[in-house]
């Protein structure tokens, strides 16, 4: 497992936030399809760098946006991207903001205005492309996943589905721009280093914490291990919809400690990741994965 995730991620626990002003450059779109499935067209926000691209706005839009000290080539996108693509036609977006999130405490300070950017990107699909949002999804890590709520906020039209990732703990307990249920119309959580690099409490319209959330099976005490199986689950739950593979099926929880404990003992009536419906379903909720791959149990 470890030779397998080989992301090193540091946590700064000094979380006093130092942003700086983004430059017109310090946010990269990189454009994936299947026609470029590994190697990405740079896009900037602006229409003209847009219009050179190939997307394709009648088909869906899978926007990424990866954490601290890393960029659009890390495994987060490694894993996402090729997931998405080798079962489906879609336009992939992996936002990279490396400029402005090389430390932590420069993400944090950060977020908000890469939010603004993403949102920028999409405003101008849709106003001068007719890009129609319900075909919108984002997904962060990290991070990533207060700025994919950012951005959904300020994007023009109602954004269907976030999937936040392990969403980031530090400096974010009073933070007025933090994740929150009203960002989509489902804002789906997985929690896999709850309460160490992770946030603890719940986020969203659904929030799941396999294995209790804290630490990931066949991971030991290696935080930066199961911070990575939050895309890894991820990705294992897009692929496994066309290769008839379990699903990560989560029991309801009564409470967030019933979930930390993992002593859950509601329905088994939500299903996370995948590209499945979720409006209508709400709650906390668990599930215990196998401790190598295929991780989920059904």
């Amino acid at each position: 497992m470890r030779a397998l995730l080989k992301l090193s991620v540091i946590v700064c626990v000094a979380t006093a936030a130092f942003g700086f002003s983004l430059s017109p450059t310090d946010v990269v779109f990189h454009f994936f399809s299947r026609s470029n499935p590994t190697v990405s067209q740079p896009l900037l926000p602006n229409i003209n760098s847009i219009m050179t691209s190939d997307i394709d706005i009648n088909k869906p839009v899978v926007i990424t946006i990866h954490n601290y000290v890393e960029n659009s080539a890390v495994n987060f996108n490694a894993f996402v991207v090729s997931a998405h693509l080798n079962t489906s036609d879609e336009n992939i977006i992996a936002v990279d903001w490396s400029a402005g999130a090389q430390l932590y405490t420069q993400g944090l300070g950060n977020a908000p205005q890469c939010g603004a950017v993403v949102a920028s990107f999409v405003n101008i699909l849709i106003q001068d492309l007719g890009f129609n949002t319900a075909l919108l999804r984002i997904i962060g890590v990290g991070l990533g996943a207060h700025v994919a709520g950012i951005a959904a906020r300020k994007i023009n039209g109602p954004v269907p589905h976030i999937t936040a990732l392990d969403p980031s703990f530090f400096g974010w307990s009073h933070h007025p721009d933090i994740l929150n249920p009203d960002d989509a119309e489902v804002v789906e959580v997985l929690h896999t280093t709850s309460g160490n690099y992770g946030y603890d409490l719940p986020l969203g319209d659904i929030d799941f914490y396999p294995n209790g959330g804290a630490h990931q099976a066949g991971c030991g005490s290696d935080l930066s291990c199961s911070h990575q199986l939050s895309y890894v689950f991820y990705a294992e739950s897009i692929t496994s919809e066309v290769s008839n593979g379990n699903e990560f099926v989560g029991t309801a929880c009564e409470d967030y400690e019933s979930a930390v404990a993992s002593s859950c003992e509601g329905e088994r009536n939500a299903i996370f990741g995948g590209r499945r419906d979720k409006a209508g379903v709400s709650g906390v909720y668990n599930f215990l994965t196998n401790p190598t791959a295929p991780f989920a149990r059904g």
